[in-house]
Order: structure tokens, then sequence, then C-alpha cells
């Protein structure tokens, strides 16, 4: 009895969850968003689609907070919105399903650490409106100052999500723990890899994202 009563307030969850999200969708429209809208947002390579995938076949975000370029939130919302309908639609052609979170944060200060209610935003955002699509988020060099921001965000995320959260820390095992989940050949130089350069050009990632909109169209 307790497991079918259970597996009903689970199913009545998810027809809430489902419900809220499709009533997202009719409003917000975030299909309807267009690289024109947002590339201002993404000039300086803060957040983005990666050009390849993990190992585990899954799309990449690259998120660089060194790079926040803006201070206008709803854009911003906009902007990963967004990055999360590419990331997602990727997914789905792709038959991964899942995207992977990697986030680099070399040079991240107090300075371009996002407000704790962007944050939040993003979290409820990530988890009302995009469940399950998280397979990994990859923290990498994640500083002592990360954590203050971590603790106050943890509580809010789902302890399925917190799961597939992990730190990689400077040391003997950060390339080992990189070449397990993606191509060494195509992370750059900057986060342990072989690419040189930065594999982020504006350019062409706005070709790709013409690209994608016209799919979408």
């Amino acid at each position: 009895r307790k497991r079918n009563n259970r597996r009903g307030w689970n199913l009545h969850k998810a027809s809430k969850m489902l419900k809220a999200t499709l009533e997202w969708r009719l409003e917000y429209k975030p299909h309807l968003i267009k690289w024109e809208e947002v590339q201002s947002e993404s000039s300086s390579g803060k957040l983005w689609v990666y050009h390849v995938q993990d190992k585990a076949g899954r799309p990449i975000v690259m998120m660089r907070p060194r790079n926040q370029n803006t201070k206008e939130t709803e854009k911003q919302i906009r902007h990963l919105i967004y990055i999360l309908e590419v990331a997602s639609r990727m997914a789905d052609k792709n038959g991964a399903g899942k995207f992977t979170w990697l986030l680099d944060f070399n040079g991240y200060t107090m300075h371009n650490a996002p407000p704790l209610k962007v944050s939040l935003h993003c979290n409820s955002i990530l988890a009302n409106h995009y469940p399950e699509r998280l397979g990994l988020a990859c923290c990498y060099h994640a500083p002592m100052l990360f954590s203050m921001t971590w603790k106050a965000v943890q509580p809010f995320i789902d302890p399925v999500t917190k799961e597939k959260i992990i730190f990689v820390d400077k040391g003997a095992h950060e390339r080992e723990q990189m070449v397990t989940r993606f191509d060494i050949d195509q992370v750059e130089q900057c986060m342990g890899g072989n690419l040189p350069g930065c594999a982020y050009d504006h350019g062409k990632y706005g070709s790709r994202m013409h690209e994608y909109d016209k799919e979408v169209a």
C-alpha cells in the first residue's frame, strides 16, 4: 500500500510539473527566442553549446562566469533559456536525451559571480521546466568563493540532480577525471586538454545558431 501511495504521489507530482511547464511554454514561448535576440549576451563566450559532445554522447553546455558581460537579468535569463532549448533539441536529435553542463571556474571572482537571485532563478527554470535534462554537471576548479553560493543554492537542488554534480579540483587526478568524461583533444589547454587557444568563435557559433533557428522554424 505504501508503495502504491508513493507511486500515486509521484504521478501526481509529475502531472503538476508537466501542467506547469506546458503553461509556462505557452506563456513564455521559449521556442520563439531567436539567436538575433540573445547574441549580444553570447558575444563574450560566457555561455554556449560546445562544438562536440561528451563521451556519453551528450551535448555540452559550456559556462564561463569570468566572461560575464551584461547586467540585465531578464536578458541573461532569456539567453540561458535559448541555450537550454538548443541543448535539449540536440540531445533529442542524437538520442541522448540529456546534456552535460561544463563550468570553467578559472577567474571566478565576486565581480563576475551572478547575484544569488539570478542563481536561484536559473535553478528554478532547470528544475521545473527542464527536469531530467541534466546528465552531468562538471565544475572545473571551483574556488572557495563559489562554496558560499553553493551552500545557499544547494538546499533548493533536487537530490537526484545533486548526485549528478561533480567537482574537478586541482591536483594529480584532474586530467584523469576530464579524460574519463570528455574528448581531451577537444578540451582547451586552459582546462587540461590538448586544444590550443579558445574554442569559442562568435562568428562561427552564430552561423551554427542561425542554422538551428532555421530547423526550429
